[in-house]
């Protein structure tokens, strides 16, 4: 019987995101149905470069889970104050830290849908609040 599933989702491994991550997965009907993938900085290290044993990890977890499960979407989600980037204080701005999020994101879907021309790739930002609940900002 072969294993199918409809997405994955590549996410941060922040300990503080797992209840938020799991209402986004109900919401969107994905629970049961999506491949976690959780490294630190969800996919900086494919935006980037710079450490190129963490993006092949990566990109062979998510060419395993395109291969064997047959994804059809992957999403990748990146989170305000990570400490990969160095947490909000490493950014001069709420602004700025969004932006290079986006940036990240944005590359990241770039090498992937040349890599999976057939993936519908989204990208969304989750912003914790004081009182340690998830928000969601789809982009792109």
């Amino acid at each position: 019987m072969p294993h199918t599933c409809k997405a994955a989702l590549v996410q941060c491994m922040d300990f503080r995101l797992m209840k938020g991550i799991r209402e986004f997965l109900d919401q969107n009907d994905l629970t049961g149905d999506c491949d976690l993938i959780s490294v630190a900085g969800a996919s900086k290290c494919i935006a980037d470069s710079s450490v190129p044993a963490e993006t092949e990890f990566l990109l062979k977890q998510i060419g395993l889970s395109h291969d064997l499960h047959g994804i059809k979407h992957l999403i990748f989600m990146h989170h305000l104050d990570c400490g990969a980037y160095g947490g909000s204080a490493a950014f001069a701005s709420p602004e700025e830290e969004h932006d290079r999020h986006v940036m990240d994101l944005t590359r990241t879907r770039d090498v992937l849908k040349q890599k999976y021309p057939e993936l519908e790739i989204k990208m969304v930002i989750a912003k914790l609040d004081d009182a340690g609940a998830l928000s969601f900002e789809h982009v792109g």
